[in-house]
């Protein structure tokens, strides 16, 4: 699961780098092709697969991309329940690469690594640093 979101968070850093800041992470449902990353994105899941080059539209000879592979889709062929469950952690996942790359634009480089980096350094007084 995480890998296939890893797969199309760092595919949208490529070609719409600073996407994750036009994305809201409370509303967003990949489930609902409104509220999904690329619906949020570009004003519909749809729409999403072919601005973002996803899918080509075009008839030059370039291959498409799955839109399942990288996280944007559910699993298809499986029962409804799977369909659903997929989408609730398809959703959880993308609601983490969202904010992992918002709190690494407070450190600067723009994304973040696997774990949501630390807001605070340790203090003087020898204290934990502060974890999202």
């Amino acid at each position: 699961m995480r890998e296939r979101v890893e797969r199309g968070a760092a595919y949208l850093d490529e070609v719409d780098p600073g996407w994750h800041r036009r994305v809201n992470a409370d509303t967003l449902e990949l489930e609902d092709g409104q509220h999904c990353v690329l619906g949020q994105l570009h004003g519909g899941f749809r729409l999403g697969l072919g601005r973002s080059h996803v899918l080509s539209l075009s008839s030059a000879p370039r291959a498409s991309m799955s839109p399942v592979d990288y996280g944007f889709k559910c699993v298809e062929g499986v029962s409804e329940a799977w369909q659903a469950r997929d989408y609730e952690l398809l959703t959880a996942a993308w609601r983490e690469a969202v904010w992992a790359r918002t709190a690494g634009d407070l450190h600067g480089d723009g994304h973040a690594g696997d774990s949501i980096p630390e807001l605070a350094a340790a203090g003087d007084d020898g204290s934990e640093p502060v974890s999202a």
